[in-house]
């Protein structure tokens, strides 16, 4: 599928294996702003997840961009050259092991859990959608690292547990507190690995 869109910055340059419909031609110029628009959003968004897709239909990719766009995030298809220069650019290192065949990233609003429960479940319905890794505040996480993301629950998961633990016996409520307090020491844990090595460096 051929993304058609005035504006360059939000053109995918993803090649149609339609040898009947014309692939538009990206000039440097045009590139240049995709380049920089897409650097703008690595560098903007709270978490940015990579993955990799193939024989996926236009209707589910239309799916995809949808289940995404209801968690606040954006997915966007781009050049794989394209997406090492914007790594580059927004100074994240590493990036670029992730980058091969067909890449999707997907840029998180504020619930970077929930962004990445929507690539993670849409990936379990569709085999072909592989997870490769992301960056979580400029740092690179590896596919587990996102996966354990997305086990973190939403507030109306949290919200529901809280009130069936709540009228059930004490175990119950012990088991959920274990649970929530678990995902709440991964969130923080992930923090602290992050903010260690700029105090090392200080």
């Amino acid at each position: 599928m051929i993304e058609r869109n005035a504006n360059p910055a939000r053109r995918s340059f993803f090649v149609s294996t339609n040898s009947k419909e014309e692939v538009p031609v990206a000039t440097r110029a045009e590139k240049a702003v995709v380049v920089d628009a897409l650097a703008e959003q690595l560098a903007s968004a709270p978490l940015s997840i990579i993955s990799g897709f193939t024989d996926l239909s236009v209707a589910d990719q239309q799916r995809l961009r949808a289940q995404i766009r209801e968690t606040g995030s954006t997915l966007r298809v781009v050049k794989n050259n394209l997406a090492a220069l914007a790594a580059v650019r927004a100074e994240i290192r590493g990036l670029d092991d992730l980058l091969n065949g067909q890449s999707a990233f997907t840029f998180s609003g504020e619930d970077v859990a929930a962004a990445a429960r929507a690539v993670r479940d849409f990936s379990l319905q569709h085999p072909t959608v592989e997870i490769r890794g992301g960056a979580l505040n400029g740092e690179v996480l590896d596919a587990d690292r996102v996966l354990r993301l997305a086990s973190i629950p939403g507030r109306e998961q949290l919200n529901a547990e809280v009130v069936w633990a709540m009228g059930a016996p004490i175990s119950n409520l012990v088991h959920t507190l274990d649970g929530l307090i678990s995902g709440l020491v991964y969130a923080l844990q992930e923090r602290v690995d992050q903010l260690q090595p700029a105090e090392g460096g200080a």
